[in-house]
C-alpha cells in the first residue's frame, strides 16, 4: 500500500499515484475520502483506503467511490452497513485496532465485545484489520512496538476464533518495514521512504536506506542590492550586515513552505556555492546573502532543497531543514505550499 496521504507528503498525490500505480503498488492509503475521490477522478482504479475512516454522510461517497474506510467505532459500521445495503452491495471496511498508539482504533483488552456485534452488519465485510506502530523507529521502544506486534497478532487470533477471515493484515509503516520483519504482516504502509525521507524516520540501525531524495526546490534571484555595513534587513532586524553585503531576494517565503524556523539559519545553492539566509523570512519573500557567490546575476536559479549541477557534491535535504527548524522531515515536504508548482521528470 503506497501511501499518497497529505497530497504524497507535498510531492503530489494524483502524479505520484500514476507513478507508483505503473511501479506495482495495489493499494493506496488516503487520509480523506476527499483524498481518495481526487484519486478517483483522476482515473486511478487500485484499491484505496481511507485511513482516517469517514465523517457523518460520507459512507454513501465510500461505497459510490469505492474507498474501502478504515473503522473504530460501531456507528461507522452502521453507516456503512446501511450505504452498502442501499447500493445492494458488500462493502469492504479494514478494521483499525490501537495497539498502543493511543489515537485512532479499537483497544486492543476491549475488543472481545466489539467483535460480538459486528454479526448485526450484514452488508460490511472486514476485508482488513490494521494497526498503527508508534515508535518503530526508536530502539528505546523496542519493548513497546514488540508489545504492540504481540497485541495484534492476539487480535487476528480472536477474530479467526469468531468466524472471520480478514484478505489483509497489515501494521507496518516505513520505520517497521526496514525495523521490524515479524511487523509485515501480508501488506505494508510504506510513506515517507517512498518520497526518500528516511534519516529521521528509520531506526538508528539503518546506515543507508539506498533511497533517492525525490523534491528538489528552487527559485530565482528576483533582486540584487547592496547593503552597507551596519544596516539591518528584514522585519525585527535580526540581521546587521558585517561587512558591505550583496543581498538577492527571492520570491518564496513561508507561504510556500520555507519555514520561519529557518531564517538566519538555513543556507542555499547559488552557482554552486552556499549562501546563507539572512534576516526574517517572512511570508512571500526570503533574503540571501551572496556576496561570495561569483558572477551572481538577477534570475539566477536558487537551490532551497536538493542539489546544483555546478557541483553536484553540495546538497540540501530535507532532514537539514527539519534538523534545524526542530521539526521532521515530512512537515518540510508536506509544507510546501500550493502556489509552487510542481514539475515532474
Amino acid at each position: 500500500m503506497a501511501v499518497v496521504k497529505a497530497n504524497a507528503y507535498g510531492h503530489g498525490a494524483v502524479e505520484c499515484a500514476r507513478r507508483l500505480a505503473r511501479e506495482g503498488a495495489d493499494w493506496f492509503g488516503v487520509a480523506l475520502p476527499e483524498e481518495g475521490i481526487e484519486l478517483r477522478s483522476a482515473g486511478i482504479t487500485q484499491s484505496i483506503l481511507s485511513l482516517g475512516g469517514f465523517w457523518s454522510g460520507q459512507a454513501d461517497l465510500c461505497v459510490q467511490q469505492r474507498i474501502s474506510p478504515v473503522v473504530y467505532r460501531l456507528d461507522m459500521f452502521a453507516a456503512m452497513d446501511q450505504a452498502a445495503r442501499q447500493a445492494g452491495v458488500i462493502a469492504d471496511v479494514h478494521l483499525k485496532l490501537d495497539t498502543g498508539m493511543g489515537r485512532l482504533g479499537i483497544r486492543f483488552d476491549q475488543l472481545g465485545e466489539f467483535v460480538d456485534r459486528l454479526k448485526e452488519f450484514r452488508n460490511v465485510r472486514v476485508d482488513g484489520l490494521m494497526t498503527h506502530l508508534a515508535a518503530a523507529d526508536d530502539d528505546a521502544c523496542q519493548p513497546l512496538t514488540k508489545d504492540q506486534v504481540r497485541r495484534f497478532d492476539d487480535a487476528v487470533t480472536l477474530f479467526r476464533e469468531h468466524g472471520y477471515r480478514p484478505t489483509h493484515l497489515h501494521l507496518g509503516n516505513s520505520a517497521a518495514i526496514y525495523g521490524y520483519r515479524e511487523a509485515w504482516g501480508n501488506m505494508v504502509r510504506p510513506g515517507g521512504v517512498l518520497y526518500g525521507l528516511w534519516r529521521d524516520v528509520l531506526p538508528s540501525s539503518v546506515n543507508d536506506a539506498g533511497l533517492v531524495q525525490v523534491m528538489s526546490l528552487y527559485s530565482r534571484i528576483s533582486l540584487l542590492k547592496w547593503v552597507p555595513a551596519g544596516e539591518t534587513i528584514g522585519y525585527g532586524c535580526t540581521f546587521e550586515a558585517s561587512r558591505k553585503t550583496l543581498i538577492g531576494t527571492l520570491p518564496i517565503g513561508y507561504h510556500d513552505g520555507f519555514m520561519r524556523g529557518l531564517s538566519n539559519r538555513a543556507k542555499v545553492i547559488v552557482h554552486g556555492t552556499y549562501a546563507p539566509v539572512v534576516g526574517r523570512i517572512s511570508m512571500d519573500l526570503t533574503l540571501i546573502d551572496v556576496t561570495d557567490v561569483p558572477g551572481v546575476e538577477v534570475n539566477d536559479r536558487v537551490v532551497l532543497l536538493g542539489s546544483d549541477s555546478q557541483a553536484p557534491e553540495l546538497s540540501i535535504s530535507p532532514e537539514d531543514l527539519a534538523r534545524i527548524a526542530g521539526t521532521l522531515s515530512y512537515e518540510v515536504t508536506c509544507g510546501i505550499g500550493p502556489r509552487v508548482a510542481r514539475v515532474y521528470c
